[in-house]
């Protein structure tokens, strides 16, 4: 039931980040990207702690963005990329 409203955050907060002229936003995006596609491979069971991790990652990347803080924001963003790539990597669905 929340990860509907996390995509809708996500989309928010790139569209307010977008018209900020914040680098932050496509991180967001990529992250999120790479998310939906280890989801689609199944990453929740095949790989559940990396999966967990970056989408834990990636909540707090979003509210770091939404507060302004883009340091902590890309920081975030980039341990949430890095579990999401290991997650779809694990679930069969990148490269290995």
């Amino acid at each position: 039931m929340k990860r509907p409203w996390v995509g809708l955050w996500a989309i928010v907060l790139i569209a307010g980040l977008s018209a900020a002229g914040c680098a932050t936003a496509n991180r967001i995006s990529a992250a999120q990207a790479t998310m939906d596609q280890a989801r689609a491979e199944g990453a929740v069971y095949k790989a559940p702690f990396e999966y967990k991790a970056g989408e834990a990652y990636l909540k707090k990347a979003v509210v770091e963005a939404e507060e302004g803080d883009c340091k902590a924001a890309d920081s975030f963003t980039e341990k949430a990329q890095a579990h999401a790539t290991k997650a779809l990597e694990m679930s069969g669905g990148g490269a290995k």
